[in-house]
């Protein structure tokens, strides 16, 4: 549902000061406007009788526009019930515009700054502060709903951008991290190693596996911008991260893929498998002695995609769970793209062997996305 963001919170000596000096400033601004207007005219007074008068004003607004602010992010005029928020507010603004004046009368009334004669009664003067002054302060609450909205938007839209920053960063990390799995001494040493083996012995299989390290090269720069890519994509870039490394394991590493075709379409965040299944790899199959199998699964849950790679390696250690910049740079991708929807969970299967479990909220790419 689309609410005004709030911006309340605790009440500090430091924010009761700034408040207190927000309304210092309207306080002055109309009392010099009233003693400069007023100016030899029958009701021309001193500077000091209009801030005192002003005082009261906005004192009383001081103690009234906390409320008016809890209201508004209560029945804020936005999402699907706008209309009846707003009409809702009219009502209510009405309240308290008269409240204030009520208040101000009094208030006037007690300490001798009272504009009107000695001689009215409290009703008459109550009549002619709402005659004069009702519009003003319905106008003032209208003005104090429209200031909240907006800042509420301009600080929704910082924290937008801020997590759109925080989203290329992490992509960019991500991309980083990728680039130097496969630029790794050791891994790139074995593929040069595979491809000059396989020249003389089957030049075509060396220079598939030329062209596959230079895709996973150029896949891993790829700047496009995009947060989000298609599930068969990223299967598509994985695709030739695990051919070199059927390549290096031979008949060690297996991997199988249960994938229904149906679940293509859906959007992942990109380069989010690539590190799960090297972090397979890296700690299961290169540390045991047996071939390794790793299985790549992937399910439509409710309206969820989950996302698993499982490994018959050792398994992880009890208080041994320790996560590399790579599967930590996943985890909080995940957090910043989906919330609390989107999660990384590692741990070890019955049957041996460890799995890593990505949930995040299936949806499809929309046109003009």
């Amino acid at each position: 549902m689309n609410t005004v963001p709030s911006h309340s919170g605790p009440i500090t000596p430091r924010r009761i000061a700034i408040w207190c000096a927000s309304l210092l400033f309207p306080t002055i601004l109309f009392a010099t406007q009233n003693y400069i207007n007023l100016l030899g005219t029958e009701r021309e007074m001193s500077w000091w009788f209009w801030f005192w008068r002003e005082s009261f004003v906005w004192a009383i607004w001081g103690g009234v526009l906390p409320l008016v602010f809890a209201f508004t992010r209560r029945c804020p005029v936005s999402g699907p019930r706008w209309l009846r928020n707003l009409l809702l507010h009219l009502p209510v603004g009405a309240a308290f515009a008269a409240v204030t004046l009520v208040l101000f009368v009094i208030a006037t009334q007690i300490s001798g700054i009272s504009l009107a004669p000695a001689e009215m009664a409290l009703w008459e003067r109550l009549e002619l502060g709402f005659t004069r002054s009702f519009a003003i302060a319905f106008s003032i609450y209208g003005v104090s709903v429209t200031a909240y909205h907006a800042l509420g938007y301009y600080r929704e839209a910082r924290q937008r951008e801020l997590r759109a920053w925080q989203l290329e960063r992490n992509l960019a990390e991500a991309r980083l991290e990728a680039l130097r799995n496969q630029l790794h001494p050791h891994f790139l040493f074995n593929t040069l190693h595979m491809i000059s083996a396989l020249m003389s012995q089957d030049v075509p299989a060396a220079r598939r596996m030329i062209a596959r390290l230079s895709d996973l090269l150029r896949q891993s720069l790829d700047s496009n911008g995009a947060q989000e890519i298609a599930l068969a994509e990223e299967l598509e870039f994985l695709d030739g991260y695990l051919e070199i490394q059927r390549t290096r394991f031979h008949d060690r590493l297996t991997i199988e893929q249960r994938i229904p075709t149906e679940l293509h379409q859906l959007l992942v965040p990109r380069l989010i498998l690539q590190p799960i299944v090297e972090n397979a790899i890296r700690h299961g199959t290169a540390k045991q002695t047996t071939p390794g199998e790793i299985t790549i699964a992937a399910k439509q849950q409710n309206a969820q995609l989950i996302l698993t790679v499982d490994d018959n390696g050792p398994g992880m250690a009890e208080g041994n769970q320790h996560e590399g910049i790579g599967l930590g740079n996943t985890r909080e991708r995940l957090r910043q793209l989906y919330g609390p929807e989107g999660t990384l969970t590692l741990a070890n299967r019955p049957e041996g062997g460890a799995r890593a479990t990505i949930a995040i909220p299936a949806r499809q790419e929309t046109p003009g996305r």
